[in-house]
């Protein structure tokens, strides 16, 4: 009867390695794939670096997100109507000027 135990104990111990070894190999896959996937993300980028687009792409950020100009040239700034840039939305206009406290009391006792 032990022996019969002992080699239990040995078959399941046996098979829970197994297991472990089997979920191992499968993270290890997993980070395989993942690895894979991040080296040609990487050389991806390397070639964008390496490409004359970059500088395009940073002198159209500098330009029309940043508002940025080179030296000697002289910046125009277009209003639409309504106070908003050229390009922005509803959301993007300034805000109007909130109204003087002094106004705002005076329209409270004086219906003006």
């Amino acid at each position: 009867m032990g022996t019969g135990l002992a080699v239990l104990y040995l078959v399941l111990l046996t098979g829970q390695r197994a297991l472990d070894a089997y979920r191992a190999n499968q993270e290890v896959e997993t980070m395989r794939r993942e690895i894979d996937a991040l080296r040609s993300r990487n050389a991806e980028l390397q070639v964008e670096l390496s490409s004359g687009r970059l500088d395009e792409d940073i002198e159209r950020i500098a330009r029309e997100e940043l508002r940025m100009v080179r030296p000697g040239e002289q910046p125009v700034t277009l209003i639409w109507p309504g106070g908003r840039l050229r390009g922005q939305t509803d959301s993007e206009a300034p805000a109007q000027p909130p109204e003087p406290n002094w106004r705002s009391w005076l329209r409270l006792f004086v219906d003006a």
